[in-house]
């Protein structure tokens, strides 16, 4: 009985767990209420600010993982199925495997260690403060100045990133690999560019628009769930990266299954 109880509470406390969440977004993306001001100096500001943190610092990281990950594996990927198949195999699973699933993963599994436990815990520390309130008393929305640059700039970042990961892991990978291997470098990159058709180029920017939007959802949401007590500001940063990863999982394979 204890067991089914359990179950019992998991169930509902997930179920009223997605609901909180939904209202979140849905109270979030209604920028076009007369209320809302979304288009100001000061969201610019905190967005501008975001981005550099998020994007432009990241990019040493995200360069340095993308030459290991194209040498160590592409490479390796790549000499194995030429030998075994031939070119045409060989690009079809660089465009699907690689490109459509290591690329957004990877990247995204970096923002979240990265940054969606750095915005929780910024926020959340911001909740313990007691600094939203004063701006709500002075008419600033808290959405528009706290989540909405913080959720779109993790989306712009995703998308950005994940897009010049891809390039440089398959750019180091094929001209590693034809070194090494012996093999034409520059005419596997043609058969890979003849292979990314519009379809894998919507379904790629697709997922990484729902990747960057869950990431920063997750990161606002659990960041202003912080209440009064410093000891929730590093559970909530726990919960978001999580929670984050399972809803990553969950839409990539749907994505994955879409495909097959």
């Amino acid at each position: 009985m204890q067991f089914f109880g359990w179950l019992g509470r998991s169930c509902s406390d997930s179920f009223l767990y997605i609901i909180d969440v939904f209202y979140f977004i849905a109270r979030v993306m209604a920028i076009g209420q007369p209320h809302r001001n979304v288009f100001n100096r000061a969201v610019y500001s905190v967005l501008l600010g975001q981005l550099i943190y998020t994007g432009v610092d990241a990019f040493l990281m995200i360069s340095f993982l993308a030459v290991v990950v194209g040498i160590g594996i592409i490479s390796e990927l790549i000499y194995i199925m030429h030998s075994i198949t031939g070119a045409n195999d060989i690009t079809e699973i660089l465009a699907r495997l690689l490109v459509s699933e290591m690329g957004p993963l990877i990247t995204s599994v970096i923002l979240i260690g990265r940054s969606c436990s750095a915005m929780t815990v910024d926020l959340g520390n911001t909740k313990v403060r007691g600094e939203i309130a004063p701006l709500e008393y002075l008419g600033i929305n808290a959405d528009d100045y706290f989540i909405v640059p913080r959720i779109l700039c993790m989306v712009i970042c995703q998308v950005i990133l994940a897009l010049y990961f891809s390039t440089i892991m398959l750019f180091c990978g094929i001209f590693f690999g034809a070194y090494i291997y012996h093999f034409p470098a520059i005419n596997a990159l043609m058969e890979l560019v003849n292979t990314l058709n519009i379809s894998v180029v919507i379904s790629f920017l697709i997922k990484n628009v729902m990747f960057g939007f869950i990431i920063g959802t997750m990161a606002c949401f659990h960041g202003l769930s912080v209440q009064n007590s410093p000891t929730q500001v590093p559970q909530q940063m726990q919960k978001a990266v999580v929670r984050s990863l399972l809803f990553i999982s969950l839409v990539d394979g749907y994505f994955f299954l879409l495909v097959l």
